[in-house]
């Protein structure tokens, strides 16, 4: 398209109300069209059935400058999705003025990618966690153009990264994720983006496995410096004021104590990158995705909104967490290749917090993070924020399994409505009370004696059946991507997951991390990326 038939074209649009602004059909790019304007066949979702069918309009690239010429004669609805567009459009979240200025030098990772230019040149990332938001960093650093899309304003607090604070570390048995930490510990500690938000306070670990030996085993190997140390029982008791005096750890002999590891202000965390995004170009667009959108071969080329709205990319990743089965599944019902199946499970997990004041407010200040993981304990107690708040984890997980209408199948589904979604202060499951108050407890024991918990929160994150993430190119639907998998321990990466993910997307993957993230995996050897939250239970026994 030529300059002067796209001022033609933009005259033309601006009739409508809205102005289309500097991209054209030839150049990839993101425009929101209307389903009536969606006249293209698609057999995608027919498997074979009789009945109506979806139609999709196919790739931005498909699309000749006449063809918009027609639509925006037609429907004055259509908006580019660009950070200029008025008010019509789906509604963007501007820069929030409560974060710094992110300065154009920071990174997603401590390392340049050593990859050629992306060969795509728009992605639409539905999920503003932190597999979606350190993505999105991590492309428009790259030169893609990227548009971010979540139900909520950031951060969304319904991602399972949104949270008052969670645990960074770096010792993991694994070598796989060790090495990654490798790389993500030095930017939470002297990255502008990270620094502010990680707090080094050390961490003492009571896990009666082979962790720590094998832990430090791994550093060893890596040759990576730490100061890890086996601490006895007495010792522990003894030292940090005394805190740990009436602690449970009843039998265990030795604890191993990272004093170069601790926590990091989670949602503060999470927002900054997506606003460092943003800062680089990163459209974030509030609006909830209804299905994928798929052109004439099967192919993904976008996603449509519950507003009526179509989105196009040349690529769709879904980093959407305990909601990926269900919206794979909603966007093409009679296709299970489509379908996730097995491979993530919806699960839930139990947050609570207490507050502490004066004299047992400054006891516990120098308090390192706990995770025990006890039977008769299991759970995470973090160090003290300044305002007194001290937050815990059960380490278990559960299920959450309901009919889903558009497959008419049990299936694990993290439920709508916030009261088993976000922070409440009273109303809550007898079971996870009962539950909190015995990790609550076994932690701290009489240090907390007539501290109440305040509030109880219910965390839903993806679980896979080995723990490890799911990090892939859908195999079945060419333009989809999927990044999803947590499993309760993908939090940390958050200063480095972007990159890999962004290699995944160029095909530039290290082949270790392809195999081990795969759709389909060579083979499943037992092992658990974090073995300590298991499932317990469904959600739907303890409600009923």
């Amino acid at each position: 398209m030529t300059s002067e038939s796209f001022s033609q074209t933009e005259r033309l649009w601006e009739g409508g109300g809205v102005s289309l602004l500097s991209r054209c059909a030839t150049t990839p790019g993101l425009y929101s069209v209307p389903q009536s304007l969606c006249n293209y066949s698609n057999n995608f979702n027919s498997a074979g059935s009789s009945g109506p069918q979806q139609h999709w309009l196919p790739a931005t690239y498909n699309i000749t400058a006449a063809t918009i010429v027609a639509m925006m004669r037609e429907v004055p609805t259509m908006y580019a999705l660009d950070p200029s567009t008025p008010s019509s459009s789906p509604s963007s979240t501007p820069q929030s003025s409560s974060l710094p200025p992110t300065p154009l030098s920071s990174s997603s990772s401590m390392f340049v990618p050593d990859n050629e230019t992306p060969n795509f040149n728009s992605v639409i990332i539905v999920g503003a966690g932190n597999f979606g938001a350190g993505t999105a960093l991590a492309l428009v650093q790259r030169g893609v153009q990227v548009t971010l899309l979540d139900t909520a304003a950031f951060p969304s607090p319904r991602a399972a990264s949104h949270d008052i604070n969670k645990i960074v570390r770096d010792d993991y048995p694994d070598l796989f994720y060790m090495r990654m930490m490798a790389k993500a510990m030095p930017m939470w500690r002297s990255s502008e983006l990270y620094r502010s938000f990680y707090h080094e306070t050390g961490m003492l670990r009571a896990d009666p496995s082979n962790f720590a030996q094998e832990s430090i085993a791994a550093y060893e190997k890596l040759k990576i410096e730490n100061e890890c140390e086996m601490l006895s029982v007495d010792e522990v008791r003894k030292r940090w004021n005394g805190f740990f005096a009436t602690t449970n750890f009843d039998g265990l002999d030795k604890i191993l104590y990272n004093p170069n590891v601790g926590f990091a202000e989670a949602d503060k965390a999470l927002a900054a990158v997506v606003q460092a995004g943003i800062d680089l170009g990163v459209e974030y667009v509030v609006e909830e995705m209804d299905t994928l959108a798929f052109g004439l071969e099967g192919q993904c080329t976008g996603v449509t909104l519950k507003s009526g709205h179509t989105m196009l990319a040349d690529k769709v990743l879904m980093a959407t967490g305990a909601r990926t089965e269900p919206l794979l599944a909603q966007s093409a019902p009679k296709n299970k290749k489509l379908h996730s199946g097995d491979r993530v499970l919806a699960t839930g997990a139990v947050s609570f917090y207490a507050k502490l004041h004066g004299e047992t407010k400054a006891k516990f200040a120098p308090i390192p993070v706990l995770k025990n993981c006890l039977e008769q304990v299991k759970g995470e107690g973090m160090s003290i924020l300044a305002d007194g708040t001290i937050k815990f984890n059960c380490d278990m997980c559960f299920t959450n399994y309901q009919d889903f209408p558009a497959t008419g199948e049990r299936m694990s589904l993290p439920p709508s409505g916030p009261k088993y979604n976000t922070w409440t202060r009273s109303d809550f499951v007898d079971f996870f009370k009962q539950r909190a108050q015995m990790t609550y407890k076994g932690l701290y024991g009489d240090g907390i004696k007539n501290v109440e918990i305040e509030s109880y929160r219910i965390c839903w994150d993806a679980s896979t059946p080995t723990h490890d993430f799911l990090i892939t190119s859908h195999p079945h639907c060419e333009g989809l991507y999927v990044a999803t998998g947590g499993s309760f321990h993908g939090w940390k990466f958050l200063p480095v997951i972007g990159d890999y993910i962004a290699d995944m997307m160029q095909g530039t993957l290290d082949e270790d991390y392809t195999a081990r993230w795969a759709w389909d995996k060579e083979r499943r050897d037992g092992h658990s990326a974090n073995p300590t939250y298991q499932v317990v239970g469904d959600l739907q026994d303890w409600i009923a």
